[in-house]
């Protein structure tokens, strides 16, 4: 089914996407396909895939610490990930996590809300 749908980054107040989005029953949750970025969103945690110029795997769940990693033509970077917030509120999935590497780290907050006025809860636990 085709849903439409806005992808926020809330730290730099910026739309990522807004458009019509696949969304597809996956075993014990939901897929969201926006172009180039894909949510795979269950109960408990989140997938984000992001495929550009270098494909970023980052599989996050509510405050804990997991792991990703970005494939560039220059080889394969892996990152921890700390999640201090996954919410699944109506029509939107909220996440807030940092990726860390060393020393340094980077905070991101981003929101995807249905526009449909459809709860992604129905898609996903049932």
């Amino acid at each position: 089914m085709n849903l439409k749908v806005t992808l926020m980054d809330l730290i730099q107040k910026e739309l990522i996407f807004d458009g019509w989005a696949l969304i597809k029953k996956i075993k014990n949750g939901i897929s969201i396909e926006m172009d180039t970025i894909t949510w795979k969103v269950y109960e408990k945690g989140l997938i984000i895939e992001s495929k550009s110029d270098y494909k970023v795997v980052l599989m996050l769940k509510d405050q804990s610490q997991t792991k990703g990693n970005i494939e560039t033509e220059f080889g394969c970077l892996d990152l921890q990930c700390e999640t201090s917030l996954y919410r699944i509120n109506g029509n939107c999935i909220e996440i807030k996590y940092q990726l860390i590497q060393g020393n340094e780290s980077q905070l991101f907050h981003f929101i995807v809300a249905n526009k449909e006025d459809l709860a992604w809860q129905a898609l996903i636990f049932n």
